[in-house]
């Protein structure tokens, strides 16, 4: 690792505060399996835009059993009863565009985003780019919150977001069918052959395709080639900006091109109030609209991203001073306090320009409703870059949608019923959305009727997801802050050893502790099951803060979690295999000096073979003093077969030893496959 990743990891472990474990921590923490029953519920079904008095709902291991009338159904006697009485329960949300970070539960987050949307009841997600590599740890994180080995809502997600320019579109689309992705999201900057590759390869295959509508491509001919639904609702606006779409640009170059041309376009109209741009944009918005409902294509809302927008460019010291914003990403606040985020960049010197967007994009959206255009309630939060806290930022959206033209009703069924019924085209299976037989148990317990106003959602009394009940003390639980913990697993192939699976947890300097002894136990959980492993088979590096073990043999594929007590608290992080590749351990040449060797020069030329594999590697140089303790290293870099050591490394009449790490990634954090050579010793002439 190098310096810099090191002090970096270290920051962010001085912030970070894992969730703490469901099994000491959070006593009231209920799987299903013996019944769960809401007893005298005022019942949100969401079949209509009603409510149903005086219900039961019973709920066996992750699904609805049986309802009806309280004197109707019959409660086991083993069954977990919650009383009811004058509270209501409706279908837990699904937030429908959003983004996961493969170090959600790691270290970029002072809680996981797994936790934040549990606690605003919304038990569905669907993933529209994950971010970091390799791109599937969402599917992994499903079927790891399937085995109950981690909390989170159910996930659905694409893979690798198709950007463009792309060398084969047909290629990818293939990939991510193979790997078990729900569906391909196309991006803004295709040309009309990548996207027409890529859509035809789609439908052969019959996946799903959503996406933003490419500037080389316009709305007519995405929706004529099959594009099931549109990304954001602001890319229906951008359609109507004059721009060059035959322009010679790749890339995000597209981005301040067509902003810049919009700010040109409708410099004019910045100031007019949403009746006025009713009127200049009439017969746009009729286009647009005709256009989706002759391929009944759904839209994703987003428009709390507008909203976060303008609070950030005109209301600022009321942005900083958000509730929430202490579980924004780390670093995300120091960023925008320099003036280095995303949307104070996009939006420099045209800051009015926000407002006028936000008009023209609630004015399409209340015509869209109109229509009957199928709307899905969605944030776009996850990221960690717009200021959008996962969770909290659905029910700005709920109420955006509600303040401009959705009832109630509709607002929750464009995060329920619509919600499952396009996972049903994606998947086959409409199976949670609303409170029925055989669905999903995904459920919010309320204090208030959420028919009467859209923010009687917040704050819920619990939560179910999947059969699994969090009630409000327990939701609570699991925004505090634990140990700070940073877990990672990784396949090494080492020349003296084999192959062999390295964990390594690092602790964070906010734990106030003495390391090692009051960490009191150490649990790690694989994809099939939990690891032979205890605290004392670890080694602990003090200058790390960190616990390191190597196991015999590869690791399996999929999440593994990581659980760290203290006689207070927990701390709990994950990570993520992916891949398994053998990469050959690295050869050190011999052509300059040999093992044992005295050097004449205190800053010597070392050099290495290049190792032959199919996926791009990552070298690294590590140089030990006599003791072996690590005196300077290298970044990981790309191709790199030499290295001559800087002047005041070393020392003339010491002995030193050297040797090569490869790894597939240039981020610490990243790597899922490494390899060592041996040892090589040298000393330096007096």
């Amino acid at each position: 690792m190098n310096r810099k990743l090191s002090l970096l990891l270290v920051s962010l472990l001085f912030v970070y505060g894992c969730h703490q474990d469901k099994a000491k921590e959070y006593p009231e923490y209920k799987i299903s399996n013996v019944g769960i029953a809401f007893k005298n519920v005022n019942l949100v079904p969401m079949m209509a835009d009603k409510i149903v008095k005086a219900q039961t709902v019973l709920v066996k291991d992750s699904k609805i059993v049986a309802l009806g009338s309280v004197n109707d159904v019959k409660i086991p006697e083993n069954a977990m009863v919650i009383d009811g009485t004058g509270s209501y329960l409706m279908p837990g949300l699904a937030d429908m565009h959003m983004h996961t970070g493969h170090a959600w539960q790691n270290w970029a987050w002072p809680i996981s985003p797994l936790n934040l949307y549990l606690d605003n009841g919304v038990t569905t997600i669907r993933d529209f780019g994950p971010n970091g590599s390799p791109a599937d740890h969402g599917l992994h994180w499903r079927r790891a919150i399937g085995k109950g080995y981690l909390e989170g809502p159910t996930i659905y997600t694409c893979g690798k977001i198709l950007y463009g320019p792309i060398d084969d579109p047909a290629g990818e689309v293939e990939i991510q069918k193979a790997k078990g992705f729900d569906f391909i999201k196309f991006y803004s900057f295709l040309t009309k052959e990548e996207f027409n590759k890529g859509m035809a390869t789609v439908k052969r295959l019959n996946m799903y395709s959503a996406g933003h509508i490419p500037y080389r491509v316009g709305l007519e001919d995405v929706l004529s080639a099959g594009m099931n639904e549109i990304a954001h609702i602001e890319e229906l606006t951008w359609e109507w900006i004059d721009f060059d779409r035959n322009k010679k640009l790749q890339g995000f170059s597209w981005i301040p091109y067509v902003i810049g041309t919009a700010f040109q376009q409708y410099e004019g109209y910045k100031e007019y109030d949403i009746e006025k741009l009713k009127t200049v944009f009439d017969k746009r918005i009729y286009e647009t609209v005709e256009k989706l409902l002759v391929f009944k294509t759904p839209v994703c809302t987003t428009l709390v991203v507008d909203d976060v927008i303008i609070q950030k460019l005109h209301y600022t010291d009321a942005f900083t001073q958000r509730e929430e914003n202490k579980y924004l990403y780390n670093g995300y606040l120091e960023n925008f306090r320099q003036g280095k985020e995303k949307h104070q960049m996009l939006f420099k010197g045209e800051e009015d320009f926000a407002h006028f967007k936000f008009r023209i994009d609630k004015l399409l959206l209340m015509e869209l409703k109109k229509a009957g255009v199928p709307l899905l309630l969605a944030t776009d939060a996850g990221t960690g870059g717009m200021g959008l806290v996962p969770g909290f930022s659905i029910h700005d959206e709920l109420r955006i949608l509600t303040e401009n033209g959705l009832t109630p009703y509709e607002a929750i069924a464009a995060g329920t019923v619509n919600a499952s019924k396009i996972v049903e085209i994606m998947t086959g299976k409409d199976d949670f959305g609303t409170i029925e037989i055989g669905k999903r148990a995904d459920l919010i317990f309320l204090k208030k009727n959420p028919l009467e106003n859209v923010e009687n959602i917040r704050n819920p009394l619990g939560v179910m997801a999947s059969g699994r009940w969090y009630d409000q003390k327990t939701l609570q639980k699991m925004l505090s802050p634990g140990i700070p913990t940073i877990g990672e697993i990784r396949h090494v192939n080492r020349s003296h050893t084999g192959q062999k699976t390295q964990i390594e947890i690092l602790v964070g300097k906010d734990f106030s502790g003495r390391l090692p002894n009051d960490i009191t136990k150490i649990v790690v959980t694989g994809p099939n099951g939990e690891l032979p492993i205890v605290k004392s088979d670890f080694k602990y590096i003090p200058q790390l803060r960190n616990f390191y073990i190597e196991i015999s043999g590869p690791p399996d594929i999929g999440t593994y979690t990581f659980t760290i007590y203290s006689k207070k608290k927990v701390g709990f992080a994950t990570d993520t295999q992916s891949m398994n590749i053998i990469i050959p351990t690295p050869v050190l040449k011999t052509d300059t000096f040999n093992n044992g060797s005295v050097l004449q020069t205190t800053t010597p030329t070392l050099s290495w073979e290049a190792v032959k594999t199919q996926n791009p590697v990552y070298y690294r140089l590590d140089i030990f003093d006599h003791s072996r303790n690590r005196i300077h290293r290298t970044s990981s870099i790309k191709n790199m077969l030499s290295y001559t050591v800087p002047k005041g490394i070393l020392k003339p009449g010491q002995t030193y030893f050297w040797k090569i790490r490869i790894s597939d990634s240039d981020q610490w954090t990243q790597e899922q496959n490494r390899s060592s050579s041996r040892l090589w010793k040298f000393s330096t002439k007096i």
